[in-house]
């Protein structure tokens, strides 16, 4: 008999999202903590989130944070096993890389592992204001999690950085985690920082990312580090060992329309190193943020040199945010012309492959304005992206060249508009609305 967590994976397994996608990455997946739970359901601030998406809303809808992680154990919710090997076989056989959260700052309030090791958990002094810290069992008051510009996650307990022990501690849990998966998304990764650490409690942190990282792959080679990270602490992280980082100043200039740093950011050699998302779990939905400009931004991000975050429900053009806290909430009516569109950009995206071969065309704007334009050329089928990045109209003309040639009627993959073409010596004319985005098939 197949456990929750297979069950709802085989479900997804056909799913467009899931087949382009090389890599799956589990939100939720370890054991939650009780604490948490009771902590979310009587928290006033979180109850408008929750009634937004569940008009009848009970206790049981309510589950707690994710990160808020009791034990590094699969929670009884996904599997009745302790371990995910099970799933971690199933994705394997899918050639699917799984990706799982490790949460390195903090643990859960009532996790075991604060009875078992009481002194890896940072003590609270007289400097500490009381809203970030509690009474534990114990008989200890320890210190929330937290970061240094907001107060403590009251259903968390802070890891003690100064505290050699800690790093040992986590080499251990990571070695059980990497049995189990291809990689982890190490949730504000920069927090560790000696110099974050000390700025967030006045203590200096002995944790050293590169050498926990080191250690783990002497014995996983090939196991992946993720890290969420912002304050322009990404290149620190990528120099410690990190795979690849969070790119939140990408996402936040799609939010300010900051074109000129949008086509720097597209134009730079980046090695794969940076994660670039329209969404995720922390962000509003993309259809919600950024409205029919979602369409226009995910087409860019297919060309972008990246890692890319999709997030689940995002080719529905779902609008409602869904707080972490929540496992049932009422269901959203999908967006027809946002399925129709990913649809269409998936399909394509999923054609590329390792021998893909990227390229600048030439091309000529009548007013001599810069354009975004970029090729991709998979086997005999190459597709073209243009990005007018200014506040004005731009129009000019494509010359026929190698990959491009003339076609009776290209279709644009992001309005799904069929454009008939009359052949021309000079090659394919294009006109382009301010921030609009087209992206054709030869």
């Amino acid at each position: 008999m197949k456990e929750p967590l297979e069950i709802a994976l085989h479900s997804l397994k056909d799913s467009l999202p899931f087949l382009w996608a090389d890599e799956i990455w589990l939100m939720g997946v370890w054991k939650n903590s009780p604490k948490s739970q009771t902590i979310a359901r009587s928290m006033p601030d979180l109850q408008p989130g929750f009634r937004a998406v569940k008009q009848n809303l009970l206790p049981e809808d309510i589950y707690g944070s994710p990160y808020s992680i009791f034990s590094y154990t699969a929670d009884p919710l996904v599997c009745e096993n302790d371990s995910l090997t099970n799933v971690y076989k199933l994705t394997q056989n899918w050639k699917k890389k799984l990706i799982l959260d490790f949460v390195p700052n903090h643990m859960a309030i009532d996790s075991p592992i604060v009875d078992s090791d009481p002194d890896l958990f940072l003590k609270a002094d007289d400097s500490t204001l009381p809203r970030n810290s509690f009474k534990h069992p114990n008989g200890c008051i320890y210190v929330h999690g937290r970061d240094p510009y907001f107060d403590g996650w009251t259903d968390t307990i802070q890891w003690d950085f100064s505290n050699p022990d800690v790093e040992t501690k986590h080499i251990q849990i990571l070695k059980q985690i990497a049995k189990q998966c291809d990689g982890v998304r190490c949730d504000m990764a920069m927090l560790l920082l000696p110099d974050v650490f000390e700025r967030t409690h006045g203590k200096k942190s002995l944790y050293d990312w590169k050498r926990v990282i080191e250690t783990v792959r002497q014995n996983f080679p090939n196991f992946k580090f993720y890290a969420e990270a912002y304050w322009g602490m990404e290149n620190r992280l990528l120099d410690l060992g990190f795979d690849a980082t969070y790119d939140k100043s990408f996402y936040d200039a799609l939010k300010e329309n900051q074109f000129h740093f949008i086509s720097q950011s597209l134009n730079e050699n980046t090695k794969v190193s940076k994660i670039r998302f329209l969404e995720n779990h922390d962000e509003e939905r993309a259809k919600h943020q950024f409205g029919e400009n979602s369409h226009t931004y995910f087409s860019l991000l297919s060309f972008s040199e990246c890692i890319l975050l999709f997030h689940e429900g995002q080719e529905q053009g779902l609008t409602r945010k869904i707080p972490v806290q929540m496992v049932q909430t009422d269901l959203e009516e999908p967006n027809f012309e946002s399925n129709s569109f990913y649809k269409r950009a998936l399909e394509t995206i999923a054609k590329r492959n390792a021998k893909s071969l990227t390229f600048q065309p030439n091309y000529k704007e009548f007013n001599g304005i810069s354009i975004f334009i970029r090729a991709i050329q998979t086997g005999e089928e190459t597709e073209l992206i243009l990005w007018n990045e200014t506040n004005s109209e731009v129009s000019g003309r494509i010359p026929f060249q190698d990959g491009i040639q003339f076609l009776t009627s290209l279709t644009d993959l992001v309005s799904g508009i069929d454009y008939s073409q009359t052949k021309s010596e000079e090659g394919i004319y294009f006109k382009l609305k301010p921030n609009q985005v087209q992206w054709f098939i030869f």
